[in-house]
């Protein structure tokens, strides 16, 4: 019954909520430590004392693969299925940040696609440090907002497969979501404004009033090359991403190359080996074969037919 998901749960995916992480992961999380004695019988009001309780975040390390006890509360929330209010009270206070963090993945993984980028695009602005545990069981830092983004755009985070995100593209094509705004255009646009006006001050006292218009195109001149700069740099940055996922999709790629080699290496190995056996075999028969038909022919009898 421990785990089982609950009666009233509904489907999310058109599958049971535990699905959604892979077996061989889910029995490793029954089999935990954690999840026998901190998580049997938990309610979804006891998991926000468990919550508080976190103090870095991972998904599976060491060498018989154990689970992080962040990994085994996500797990619990998926098998619990919270109430919509629960959620969101996870992703919209501020003080703990690892709850923040639980509830975004639980966001990530149960909801549809629109609700994901009301609720955690908003997160971009969080900037505080976490801990994360890596397939090694060392700890390494990364920001919150850097967290945001791998889900958003990563196909597995903590080693679990994220279910299919809609692109925002079609989202904004059929005016279901606005076109987003990063906060750090009004910044720059605040930025470039304030540094025409200091070059307008302190070329005024030495242009004639006929130059007016020309300070005013330069300042349009350094906005336009302001624009072009951010949108340089948001390009780049795209570009940067593609470069990622595509080494990304080199490296499984090789990865399944070599197995698929060392399968074939093995496979061969092994009939050499029985090539060998019947050989064996061969010889040992014919050697019998030799030894019978020697003693037939001291007693006078006809050879053996091989």
């Amino acid at each position: 019954m421990a785990n089982r998901t609950v009666k009233d749960a509904s489907t999310v995916k058109g599958t049971n909520p535990q699905f959604l992480i892979e077996k061989i992961i889910r029995q490793r999380i029954y089999d935990s430590k954690f999840w026998k004695e901190e998580c049997f019988a938990l309610s979804a009001e006891l998991l926000v004392d468990k919550g508080m309780e976190l103090r870095y975040l991972g998904g599976i390390y060491a060498g018989n693969i154990k689970p992080t006890p962040f990994l085994c509360l996500v797990l619990k929330m998926l098998q619990l299925q919270p109430d919509r209010e629960i959620v969101m009270e996870f992703i919209k206070q501020d003080e703990f940040k690892y709850i923040r963090a639980l509830g975004a993945l639980y966001l990530r993984m149960a909801f549809p696609s629109l609700d994901i980028y009301n609720y955690l695009e908003p997160l971009y602005s969080d900037f505080r440090k976490l801990r994360i545990m890596n397939h090694m069981g060392r700890f390494e830092l990364m920001h919150m907002d850097d967290f945001i983004d791998m889900l958003l755009r990563e196909e597995r985070v903590f080693d679990i497969q994220m279910p299919r995100l809609q692109k925002r593209i079609a989202l904004e094509e059929i005016a279901a979501i606005e076109e987003y705004k990063s906060p750090l255009d009004e910044d720059l646009g605040k930025v470039s404004e304030s540094e025409s006006d200091d070059d307008d001050k302190g070329t005024r006292k030495k242009e004639r009033p006929s130059l007016i218009s020309r300070r005013r195109s330069r300042s349009r001149e350094r906005g336009e090359r302001g624009e072009r700069d951010r949108d340089d740099r948001k390009k780049s940055d795209k570009k940067e991403r593609d470069r990622s996922r595509e080494r990304d999709r080199d490296r499984r790629r090789r990865s399944k190359s070599r197995e698929r080699d060392d399968k074939d290496r093995r496979d061969k190995d092994r009939e050499r080996g029985r090539e060998k056996d019947r050989g064996k075999r061969q010889s040992s028969l014919e050697r019998e074969i030799d030894e019978a038909n020697a003693q037939r022919k001291q007693l006078g009898l006809a050879p053996l037919q091989r």
